[in-house]
């Protein structure tokens, strides 16, 4: 019974337990061959609390986010009740369907983004994806877009590469690198697309004529709905976070920089590695 107490203590201790109570279980008098599952239960408990804590966070900012443009489409359509002449109700109906497309983009993108933060490495669908055939892809959803707003995108010479993962997340982790790219570049810019091989590991790289994101910003532009000082004209800032949450569930990293052709940002996706921001 003397041996056994320290047990009985620390299942006590998970019984009086409330549900949101993830503090740390004591290890004290526990046996030496006990103590090291009390601490992995305790590191459980960390991981579930950071968990919690961040999906807190995302709730409240998703919360907070939803609201302005969902008042907008409210604002929009009492202007669309008001307006009398033809023109005028054009307008205003034109605005009311902005306001939906921006809003329906954000909920997409809130949906995405939580399914992939929440999604572990392996229990990603795998199969082989030639980056090429993504690229193209990508690309072709990218072009009405490129094409709205004047900017040349392209694919400069790649080469063959392939890598094991899921085709549909890597093609929003691309299409979203883009539709930045697009979004943020002046009219009449550029936004370049390449596969390469660096020593037999893939690389994706996306870099454009933009504005560029400054050094000391590039590691928060990866949190959940913040964009670079330079960044102009609308966007939710959730684009770099669901590219961050898809590349680290492929064991793959994204490096932040400055064009050296192009002057602009560039993007680099390194497959095979631990994701780290620079």
């Amino acid at each position: 019974r003397r041996s056994l107490d320290p047990l009985e203590r620390t299942r006590q201790q998970v019984a009086r337990r409330a549900v949101e109570d993830l503090a740390p279980l004591s290890e004290s008098g526990l046996p030496d061959e006990v103590r090291p599952l009390v601490q992995e239960i305790n590191l459980l408990f960390g991981r579930l609390q950071g968990a919690f804590d961040a999906q807190t966070a995302f709730v409240a900012n998703a919360a907070h986010e939803l609201r302005s443009p969902l008042t907008a489409l409210r604002l929009q359509a009492q202007a669309l009740e008001r307006s009398d002449s033809g023109p005028q109700r054009e307008q205003a109906a034109a605005r009311l369907h902005d306001g939906i497309e921006r809003a329906i983009r954000l909920m997409h993108q809130l949906l995405l983004l939580a399914r992939h933060e929440g999604q572990a490495p392996h229990e990603i669908r795998r199969q082989d994806v030639v980056l090429e055939d993504l690229v193209r892809v990508a690309v072709g959803e990218a072009l009405p877009l490129s094409r709205e707003r004047g900017i040349d995108i392209g694919v400069l010479p790649s080469d063959a590469a392939t890598v094991h993962g899921d085709p549909d997340a890597l093609r929003s982790l691309l299409r979203n690198l883009l539709e930045n790219a697009i979004k943020y570049t002046p009219q009449g810019g550029r936004v370049d697309v390449q596969v390469r091989l660096e020593s037999g590991t893939p690389v994706l790289s996306v870099e454009d004529s933009g504005p560029g994101i400054a050094p000391e910003e590039r590691e928060r532009v990866f949190e959940r709905f913040v964009r670079g000082s330079a960044a102009q004209g609308s966007g939710s800032g959730l684009g770099l976070a669901i590219a961050q949450a898809i590349a680290r569930a492929h064991h793959a990293s994204i490096t932040l920089g400055q064009s050296a052709t192009l002057g602009g940002l560039s993007v680099i996706v390194r497959f095979g590695a631990g994701l780290r921001l620079a």
